[in-house]
């Protein structure tokens, strides 16, 4: 009975089609998102669902990928070596199953359960499911804790300008922003301010690097 019941369990995982496994994808990578941004606005003392719109929270995963050029890269280069390892256990596993001393007793077994669970169409799925999970949350920990200090220490340098709508300039450095508000600091205050961006802000402009300035002003 208990059998029959995992070997329907897996036809019944199978039987899912391609739309229902992008749907459970995206969302994991919904939850993933949205926990990324609670963590690394919670440790800058900022509750972002007070900020944040339905929309923001539809695009979180896209939103902390982009805001990472290391995670898109780490991504294209380690999901392909994880299955590329998947397929070299599985090609290792086999060879050792040929050899004598695997063709029977309790060591068969132990091979056969291995190669059984290697040989699953989706047997690298959890293991790639976690390394997202550890990198989703290690950018939010990682961030806020690097943000955090830098806040305490006031040791940052500004990258943009805000202009406002009634014409005041003020450089800053940007921590976040999102379709409703921008997040950024000071240096003349330790806490994350906050603005809204409609009817607020006019525009909002990199600024030049400190080399860049050298250039221009020589």
């Amino acid at each position: 009975m208990e059998t029959a019941k995992i070997e329907t369990t897996e036809q019944s995982v199978t039987n899912y089609s391609i739309q229902d496994y992008m749907s459970i994808g995206y969302l994991f990578l919904l939850v993933l998102g949205v926990a990324n941004q609670a963590i690394f606005y919670g440790l800058l003392g900022v509750n972002i669902f007070e900020y944040t719109s339905v929309l923001d929270v539809l695009l979180s995963p896209l939103a902390v990928i982009s805001s990472h050029w290391l995670m898109p890269v780490i991504l294209a280069v380690l999901i392909p070596l994880m299955i590329g390892y998947f397929k070299l256990l599985q090609w290792y596993y086999v060879k050792l199953s040929k050899k004598e001393k695997y063709q029977s007793g309790k060591k068969k077994e132990k091979l056969n359960k291995v190669l059984k669970s290697l040989n699953k169409k989706y047997a690298v799925i959890p293991f790639i499911l976690m390394m997202l999970i550890c990198m989703f949350l290690g950018f939010g920990l990682g961030g806020g804790y690097k943000s955090k200090e830098r806040l305490e220490t006031q040791d940052y340098k500004y990258t943009h300008q805000i202009v406002y709508e009634d014409g005041e300039a003020k450089d800053v450095k940007i921590l976040g922003k999102n379709s409703l508000y921008v997040f950024y600091a000071t240096q003349d205050n330790k806490d994350v301010q906050i603005s809204p961006i409609e009817g607020n802000i006019k525009v909002i402009k990199k600024l030049p690097s400190k080399d860049k300035k050298e250039l221009i002003e020589n």
